[in-house]
C-alpha cells in the first residue's frame, strides 16, 4: 500500500503543494475527497476493484 502526501496530490492536479495544504483549512471536505481519489490512483484502485474489496469484506463479516 502506498500512502498519499500533499506533493502527490499537487502533482496529480497540476497545483502547488501550498495550495493543497491550504485546502485543509478552507475546504476540508474537498481535500478529504481528493486525498481518497489520489490514494486510489496511486494504488491502482478503480471503482470495480473497490467494489470487489467491499464485497469480500462483507463476505468475511458474514462468516
Amino acid at each position: 500500500m502506498k500512502n498519499i502526501v500533499y506533493k502527490d496530490i499537487a502533482e496529480y492536479l497540476g497545483k502547488k503543494e501550498g495550495t493543497i495544504k491550504n485546502w485543509k483549512a478552507n475546504h476540508p471536505v474537498l481535500l478529504e475527497l481528493v486525498k481518497l481519489g489520489a490514494f486510489c490512483k496511486k494504488n491502482d484502485l478503480d471503482i470495480e476493484k473497490i467494489t470487489k474489496l467491499i464485497e469480500v469484506r462483507e463476505a468475511v463479516k458474514g462468516v
